[in-house]
């Protein structure tokens, strides 16, 4: 995925847009995913959002488009790392969504994993130590969870790595799955 993200969510709005290649092997499966979203003072957000619009080339085979809102708080610790900016260890999100949310592909219905999920999403995230945290995700259809370590190539650009296994229940898919995301922030 490669985005851009504009405006102040602390001043105003934020606004995301993402383009998503599905398919590494042919490249014609392309998406755009859009999120604005609103800091509400005491480490909260809220967001709206849509993924898997705009679609080139086939459909895609887990999900049509998607669109959800979400909460997401981060809890205060009592360490200050500067004057101004306090520490959360413990970030949390719920949401409802429709799509990818809500909807079992075509492959799970036909295996007997029944049609839909729970609409609700969610996740708890807990730094253990500095820029290392654990990570529990409900996606409305299945359970995931993963480890993730933040580095930091200078002191303004960081490389955030993230490993994981998903589809941890029977709910979906045919199986447990290796996940892996490498990112970035060029201009902060």
């Amino acid at each position: 995925m490669v985005g851009v993200g504009v405006g102040d969510p602390y001043e105003a709005v934020g606004f995301h847009v993402g383009v998503v290649n599905y398919d590494l092997s042919d490249w014609e499966r392309i998406g755009l995913n859009m999120q604005m979203h609103r800091y509400l003072g005491s480490g909260s957000s809220i967001a709206i959002g849509a993924e898997r619009i705009m679609l080139t080339g086939e459909d895609l085979s887990d999900g049509d488009e998607s669109y959800y809102v979400v909460f997401s708080q981060g809890l205060f610790d009592k360490v200050q790392v500067n004057q101004e900016t306090s520490r959360t260890k413990l970030h949390y999100s719920i949401g409802v969504g429709k799509g990818r949310f809500s909807e079992k592909s075509p492959l799970d219905v036909a295996t007997g994993k029944g049609e839909e999920g729970t609409w609700v999403f969610g996740n708890v995230a807990y730094e253990l130590f500095d820029d290392f945290n654990v990570i529990c995700e409900w996606n409305g259809i299945n359970l995931s969870a993963s480890v993730g370590k933040t580095f930091f190539i200078s002191n303004s650009v960081p490389v955030a790595v993230t490993v994981g296994l998903a589809d941890l229940t029977e709910n979906s898919g045919d199986g447990v799955r290796l996940i892996a995301g490498i990112s970035t922030a060029l201009w902060r």
